[in-house]
C-alpha cells in the first residue's frame, strides 16, 4: 500500500481552479432523500450523512466498511463520455481508522458492459491518517466506451469490518474545461506570518485545507480555511511547526512557522 500523498512534496502540476465543469451530481453529498444521498446509488451499501466531520460545506458521506468483499457506490446516471479526452476524477478522503480502506474505482463502459481496467482504478488501497487527503487520476476513456460510472469503493481491513471512511467534494471532469495555473502562481498567492502569537492569519488563493504538523509530521490540526481568516494557536507550545496549504484542485504548498 502507499499513501496519496507525502507530507513535504510539493505537487508540480498544471492544474485548474475554478473553470472545470464538474460532471458528478451532488458531489459534496449535501443533499439527501432520507438515508440516501440524492443522485447516488448506494443500494447494498451502509453510509450516513456527516454533518460534524467534512471536508467542504456541511456534511460528508460516511461509508462503513462490509463484513467481507467490497461495497462500491456511484452517481445513479452514468457520464456520457468522449474518445480521445482526458479526464480527471478525484476527491477528498478520510480514513483514520484501521478496519476500513478504500479504492476510487471508475468503469468506462458500453451500453451494456464495462470496457476494462483504466488508469482510474486505485492500484493502491487508503492508509490511515489523521487529515483529509486527496485522491487524483485521469484517464482517457477505453476503445467502445461511450459513458464512465465513477466508484467510490471500500473494504474492510485487519480481518476487520465496520470501520467508517468519509468522503467529500468528488469531481469527474473533462481536463481540458480547466483554467492553467502553475503551481509557482498558487504558492505565491500563500500568504501568512510565519512568526506567530495567537493567530495565524491566512491569505489564500482560494478555500484551502490547511494543516498544522509538529516538526516530526505529527498532524496537530486540519482547518478549512477561507481567503482572510485566521487559525487560533494559543493551545500550541512555543515552537517551529509545519503548514501545508491545499486546495481542491492538487496544489499544496508548505511554510515552517515559529509560536512564540
Amino acid at each position: 500500500m502507499k499513501k496519496f500523498y507525502s507530507l513535504f512534496a510539493t505537487v508540480v502540476l498544471v492544474v485548474g481552479v475554478t473553470a472545470q465543469t464538474n460532471l458528478i451530481p451532488n458531489p459534496g453529498f449535501e443533499n439527501w432523500t432520507g438515508t440516501t444521498p440524492d443522485s447516488w446509488y448506494v443500494t447494498g451499501s451502509t453510509v450516513a450523512k456527516s454533518t460534524t466531520i467534512f471536508h467542504s460545506g456541511t456534511a460528508s458521506l460516511a461509508y462503513t466498511s462490509p463484513s467481507s468483499g467490497n461495497k462500491t457506490i456511484s452517481p445513479t446516471t452514468d457520464i456520457p463520455v468522449t474518445q480521445g479526452v482526458t479526464y480527471v476524477f478525484s476527491g477528498w478522503i478520510l480514513d483514520n481508522v484501521n478496519n476500513a480502506t478504500f479504492k476510487y474505482w471508475n468503469q468506462f463502459r458500453t451500453a451494456s458492459a464495462d470496457t476494462g481496467a483504466n488508469n482510474m482504478q486505485a492500484g493502491a488501497y487508503s492508509t490511515d491518517n489523521a487529515a483529509w487527503v486527496p485522491f487524483y487520476a485521469e484517464a482517457t476513456p477505453n476503445a467502445t466506451a461511450i459513458v464512465a460510472r465513477p466508484g467510490l469503493r471500500i473494504y474492510g481491513e485487519n480481518s476487520s469490518s465496520g470501520g467508517v471512511i468519509y468522503l467529500d467534494d468528488i469531481m469527474f471532469y473533462d481536463k481540458s474545461t480547466l483554467s492553467t495555473i502553475n503551481i509557482k502562481d498558487f504558492d505565491n498567492g500563500v500568504k501568512m506570518n510565519t512568526i506567530v502569537d495567537n493567530d495565524l492569519k491566512l491569505q489564500l488563493p482560494s478555500r484551502s485545507t490547511v494543516n498544522i504538523y509538529s516538526v516530526d509530521g505529527k498532524l496537530i490540526s486540519s482547518n478549512r480555511v477561507n481567503n482572510g481568516e485566521s487559525i487560533q494557536l494559543t493551545h500550541l507550545a512555543k515552537g517551529n511547526y509545519i503548514v501545508t496549504v491545499q486546495d481542491n484542485f492538487q496544489n499544496k504548498v508548505s511554510r515552517k512557522i515559529i509560536k512564540k
